[in-house]
């Protein structure tokens, strides 16, 4: 079964009283054995479910079949198709093939960012909030005409896990009730989207503010408003500074003509929509530093290349310090809370939040040969003795630390060194620079841009 229709009726299985054999498709051609009044699922696995939806509804229909077409069900996501036959109800479920889906990594990113501009698209068209019902073939084909992204027509409509469409939905609805206009287009990886994130791209060469763009604005796809003017453009094109960028797009967005979207996929129900950066006032919370962590084993302290930042509230966030890279490279930090992982924050844009602060900045040992040099081995082991005691002797701690390959002393020695410059410092310093990280890691800094969230 490929999930085509059948142009010839074909027989039931063997003892069914399944009486849809007439209708030539494969949605009623082969059902299994239910009792009267239960009901019973069928499985139509397809790389265009959309398509064959449509299709099976209308061969249904001039079938004159008893039936119901997109109809909401638990069982899955994308509307399915009732038949009902001798008081037993059938489900038509459409399923994406196996080998499509979301998957993962950067196709999945771009298949989940411009499903949901697809989808936001839909509901401002529609003017009201979607359902798992109005995901129809001729709603699909009226939003794309607003959806403007780097993405397949037909990956957005067939591909999408029920999990994605859940969240797509749900993102889609939340961002219209903050944004209903029939002015606005969806775009991402658009041309438009260049144009913003190429004049990013020109100006940080200069200034060096970030090692990723998506720590100025994480935005995954803008509307774009008819009200966007070729001066408009033009003045995001001829912005000199981050800093002049960023008022720009605050003025865009209070203006409701350019407004950036971050998307998290949602699993219940969406937050509301809420900014970010749009004023020079960012809230830190309770967040104060409590203690680093040099190692978590203390019969074993070496056994790790990891290095840790703790911070309140509760104890409940840190931030884990290693190479992510094959060799002795790549140091960074990624911020852990109570259920998801928050952002990362890498060696350079730390040093020059150190830098900023009037603080020292950390050693680079980066492919360094100072990495297997015996008085910067037992300087290490000083270090963290200041910091969290370890039971061995400094000998013993150089023997050990010669045996660990290149890439661990780099982790390990670096993380040090910062956590050193991190103890050094008074309790209001020590806040300030666990705060800063924790900006700088969800793209707050002071340099960082304006954007929206949907989660």
């Amino acid at each position: 079964m490929k999930g085509t229709t059948s142009q010839t009726p074909r027989r039931a299985a063997k003892g069914s009283n399944c009486s849809l054999t007439d209708v030539p498709l494969l949605a009623a051609s082969v059902c299994s054995t239910p009792t009267k009044g239960s009901t019973e699922g069928k499985f139509l696995p397809s790389r265009y479910r959309t398509k064959l939806a449509a299709d099976v509804n209308l061969a249904l229909k001039k079938e004159k079949v008893n039936f119901k077409a997109n109809v909401r069900d638990n069982v899955s996501s994308f509307p399915i198709t009732t038949v009902k036959v001798d008081n037993v109800v059938y489900k038509v479920v459409y399923k994406p093939l196996k080998s499509g889906g979301s998957g993962a990594g950067a196709a999945a990113t771009k298949l989940g960012e411009s499903a949901q501009a697809l989808y936001a698209a839909m509901a401002n068209q529609l003017g009201r909030s979607i359902k798992e019902s109005d995901l129809t073939q001729a709603n699909f084909d009226k939003a794309i005409k607003f959806a403007i992204t780097d993405e397949d027509f037909g990956k957005m409509k067939n591909d999408l896990t029920d999990d994605w469409i859940y969240s797509s939905i749900q993102g889609a609805n939340q961002l219209l009730s903050r944004y209903r206009s029939k002015d606005y287009e969806y775009h991402r990886g658009s041309s438009k989207v260049n144009v913003i994130e190429n004049v990013f791209k020109k100006i940080n060469k200069t200034e060096k503010a970030f090692g990723d763009i998506n720590k100025w604005s994480p935005a995954d796809f803008y509307l774009v408003s008819n009200k966007m003017s070729e001066a408009d453009w033009k003045m995001i094109e001829n912005a000199a500074t981050i800093k002049g960028l960023n008022q720009l797009m605050v003025d865009l967005i209070g203006e409701k003509k350019l407004i950036g979207v971050s998307l998290k996929k949602i699993s219940k129900t969406a937050k509301a929509f809420k900014y970010y950066n749009l004023t020079k006032d960012r809230n830190a919370g309770d967040i104060q530093y409590v203690k680093t962590i040099v190692f978590k084993k203390a019969d074993n302290p070496l056994s790790a290349m990891d290095t840790f930042t703790i911070w309140k509230p509760g104890n409940k966030f840190e931030i884990q310090w290693r190479s992510d890279s094959g060799g002795p490279s790549g140091w960074k930090g990624e911020i852990q809370g109570s259920s998801a992982n928050q952002g990362k924050i890498s060696f350079g844009p730390l040093n020059k939040m150190l830098k900023s602060m009037g603080l020292p900045e950390i050693p680079n040992y980066t492919n360094s040969p100072k990495l297997n040099d015996e008085k910067l081995i037992r300087e290490i082991y000083n270090d963290i003795q200041d910091i969290q005691k370890m039971n061995m002797t400094e000998d013993e701690f150089l023997a050990q630390v010669k045996g660990k390959d290149d890439k661990w002393k780099y982790s390990k020695f670096t993380g040090v060194k910062f956590a050193k410059i991190l103890e050094s410092q008074p309790r209001k310093v020590q806040n300030k620079i666990v705060q800063e990280m924790y900006f700088y890691a969800n793209s707050q800094s002071p340099d960082s841009g304006p954007y929206g969230k949907i989660e």
